[in-house]
């Protein structure tokens, strides 16, 4: 329960609206992928570094200045509108203190003194620093599984639209709330899920050290349905058997997709000599 009041934190953050909050946060909930390629960017090749990014964003913007996503300075005081967002690294960042402070509880536990009260009361905050983390990562995780965090097209389609499909800002709130209770959609359709990706013994996360490639790959699969949300919106579907299986299949998703991280992150926390001779070294110095 701990985890999954948690995984609300990053929206709780949004709720306060100071300029320094929203700069840093509110781009790691999404990643506009369309406004990429205009500045001679594409999707896979982006860095897993957040700041290498953010300079190959730069160099595009000022290389293809008429292609860049124009920017009203007094509508964005939080200076946010010009980034397409971040949400790839969010969850790589913290897939990466998840993986820390696994490996922290691990070096502790392991210690000659680990039954200590000392040891124990840093063994509990350490159980707790990785609980905050599972449970943000875990929301960054659903976000890029919610087809509208990837796409510039997240409150209603923008630009040319000869398909007809809805423009309406509300889209984006339906599909995160309302349509999941319309479906009574929950806890249940996600179990049945882990158990089969659990049976079946799939992973999302080809390599513990570096699953930079399967993160981009999760929001790829996600993007690919942009286009199948709205065509299900219009006629009317989504309301119906093929709208539930559509957003059931997001969720089981997600899920199999963080259960994995959380496999992986496991499994590459493993503590080295090194580790633990370096944990006490500094601990020394403390």
């Amino acid at each position: 329960m701990k985890i999954a009041w948690q995984s609300g934190e990053p929206d709780r953050w949004r709720g306060t609206r100071t300029a320094t909050l929203r700069h840093e946060n509110d781009p790691d909930h999404y990643i506009d992928i369309e406004e990429l390629e205009p500045l001679g960017i594409a999707f896979r090749d982006i860095s897993m570094l957040r700041y290498e990014f953010v300079k190959a964003l730069a160099k595009g913007r000022e290389l293809h200045p008429e292609k860049a996503r124009p920017v009203n300075p007094a509508a964005d005081p939080a200076k946010t509108a010009e980034w397409p967002g971040f949400l790839p690294h969010a969850i790589m960042e913290h897939y990466e203190k998840v993986r820390s402070g696994m490996n922290t509880l691990r070096i502790l536990e392991s210690l000659p003194d680990a039954g200590s009260s000392r040891r124990q009361l840093q063994i509990d905050q350490a159980k707790s620093n990785i609980r905050a983390e599972m449970g943000i990562l875990s929301h960054f995780v659903g976000d890029a599984a919610q087809p509208l965090h990837t796409t510039k097209h997240h409150h209603g389609w923008v630009g040319e639209n000869p398909k007809g499909y809805t423009t309406e800002r509300t889209i984006h709130a339906y599909i995160d709330g309302v349509i999941l209770m319309h479906h009574k959609l929950g806890h249940g359709t996600i179990s049945k899920m882990a158990l089969m990706h659990e049976k079946h013994g799939e992973s999302r996360v080809r390599d513990a050290q570096n699953p930079w490639p399967d993160v981009l790959t999760h929001v790829e699969r996600s993007f690919a349905k942009v286009e199948r949300l709205y065509e299900l919106k219009k006629s009317g579907e989504l309301e119906k058997d093929a709208g539930k299986e559509f957003i059931a299949e997001r969720l089981r998703d997600a899920a199999a997709m963080l259960a994995d991280l959380y496999a992986a992150a496991w499994k590459a926390s493993e503590p080295t000599a090194r580790d633990i001779e370096d944990y006490l070294k500094y601990e020394a110095k403390e």
